[in-house]
């Protein structure tokens, strides 16, 4: 096999976290006008929260909101691989901002979907442009 286009990232939500993600999906579907994956979704939310200030991304990542869309309702999502990397960076820069120990990768999913819901439309279409053009 030449390599891995991608791979799965495992999500654990409650029922309220699964409408967070569907929430977010169906908006990023009708602001581009087209079908799109699952790990679509995932990788425009992760890569919008890379981008947070640290003291904006550490405050999110431990506000007490987010403690009820995390949950038992585990899925999995497939994306590309090197969005490993990303979390990896933003696990780091959370954890140097006084998050003890290291933070969870669901949480940062659910921290990412969370950003990713309050952001405006035009931020939204701009980001899911800047990575389809990466690829």
């Amino acid at each position: 096999m030449p390599g891995q286009r991608s791979r799965a990232y495992k999500l654990q939500l409650s029922a309220e976290g699964v409408q967070l993600f569907l929430r977010c999906h169906c908006r990023l579907c009708r602001l581009v006008g087209d079908f799109l994956p699952y790990g679509t979704t995932l990788l425009v939310a992760v890569t919008a929260f890379d981008r947070v200030a640290i003291d904006d991304a550490v405050s999110l990542f431990l506000d007490p909101e987010l403690v009820p869309m995390s949950g038992r309702i585990v899925r999995f999502v497939g994306t590309t691989p090197s969005m490993a990397a990303t979390v990896d960076d933003i696990r780091k820069r959370i954890e140097g901002g006084a998050v003890h120990p290291s933070p969870q990768v669901w949480k940062i999913f659910v921290a990412s979907l969370a950003w990713m819901d309050d952001l405006a439309d035009r931020e939204i279409a701009q980001l899911f442009e800047e990575i389809i053009h990466k690829s």
